[in-house]
């Protein structure tokens, strides 16, 4: 369950987590800019499973640190990228998932053909999580022989009277 915990952005706050990890018995990852070791201290403190690191705004060196000082407190690391240079970058053995932003920061335009072009590229020991982009069964359906095991899907939902059962709808289907 990915749960937002951006303030000024998105609206989230720490306590989503909490009440996330009171809700629900599923691995929870804050979704934050991450840009300091004591964002993942919290992360642990108030429950959280997995981390999310984006390349885009991180160097090679704070991906190492911040995913190990992640491993060392036992969270899981989802690295986000949106191309092959941010890609190559970071692949580093602390990471556990790689996902593939399928929204173009440039033009927030949103293409799962960036999770095809960068399937080839990430070595078969991570996860590979496409993200953004993705509301329908036949989507999942088409990048699941492209390796991903994971999907960030939560607009879709959200823009939904009842996230929960659209979500619940969904996995059904799938």
């Amino acid at each position: 369950m990915s749960v937002l915990t951006d303030g000024k952005y998105f609206g989230g706050s720490l306590d989503d987590v909490l009440l996330a990890r009171a809700s629900a018995q599923l691995p929870i990852l804050r979704k934050e800019f991450i840009v300091d070791e004591y964002q993942i201290i919290e992360a642990k403190s108030y429950g959280a499973d997995v981390i999310l690191l984006i390349a885009a705004v991180l160097t090679r060196n704070e991906i190492k640190i911040f995913s190990e000082t992640a491993k060392s407190l036992g969270l899981d690391v989802l690295l986000e990228v949106h191309n092959l240079e941010e890609l190559q970058k970071s692949i580093m053995p602390s990471l556990d998932m790689l996902g593939v932003n399928n929204r173009n920061l440039k033009t927030f335009g949103v293409s799962t053909d960036i999770s095809k072009e960068l399937s080839t590229h990430i070595p078969d020991d991570f996860v590979k999580v496409s993200e953004s982009g993705i509301s329908s069964v036949e989507a999942i359906k088409d990048l699941k022989p492209f390796g991903y095991q994971g999907f960030l899907i939560g607009e879709n939902f959200m823009k939904t009277e009842n996230p929960g059962g659209s979500a619940l709808e969904f996995i059904k289907e799938l």
